[in-house]
């Protein structure tokens, strides 16, 4: 009986285990596309059909030779403001790091593990918002079967 009761509570501890909440990592960047220090003027800023704004990073660096890029919908995102004395408060992170973090995302291993948020100057102050990583896609090759000119087969008969 004794390890029945042992066998039971061991299957219950294990089940707490996993239930219990992994940390998730909040990468903030500032984007002032006013002040961005020579070295890092490397982005694409859009508003995309349907509200999307989209910011791309110009350089190919992560798998399949694609961009960085990072969206959000604009007409349901959930905007935080922030004071320059909140600004001096929260952990920016600069481009190279972005970048990296980016590339550690991507893989299989680290999914889930970062919350990205691109903060941006404002009439008021700052404001951020948490944007989401595109996954890169295996560029997509078309071709068509041209067959051969039946043409040439003529004239050579000849």
């Amino acid at each position: 009986m004794k390890k029945l009761a042992f066998f039971v509570l061991f299957l219950f501890s294990m089940s707490s285990f996993a239930q219990t909440r992994r940390r998730i990592d909040s990468i903030f960047y500032l984007l002032d596309t006013l002040k961005t220090p020579v070295l890092d003027r490397m982005w694409d800023v859009d508003l995309e059909y349907g509200g999307i704004k989209v910011y791309a990073i110009r350089c190919s660096c992560l798998q399949y030779d694609q961009r960085p890029t990072f969206s959000y919908h604009s007409d349901r995102a959930k905007s935080s403001t922030l004071t320059k004395k909140d600004l001096g408060t929260i952990k920016l992170t600069s481009l190279n790091e972005l970048v990296i973090k980016a590339k550690q995302f991507t893989t299989v291993g680290f999914k889930g593990k970062y919350a990205f948020f691109i903060v941006e100057p404002d009439k008021k102050g700052y404001i951020y918002h948490q944007v989401n990583l595109l996954t890169p896609r295996a560029p997509s090759i078309d071709y068509i079967v041209i067959p051969p000119d039946s043409t040439k087969r003529k004239n050579q008969k000849n």
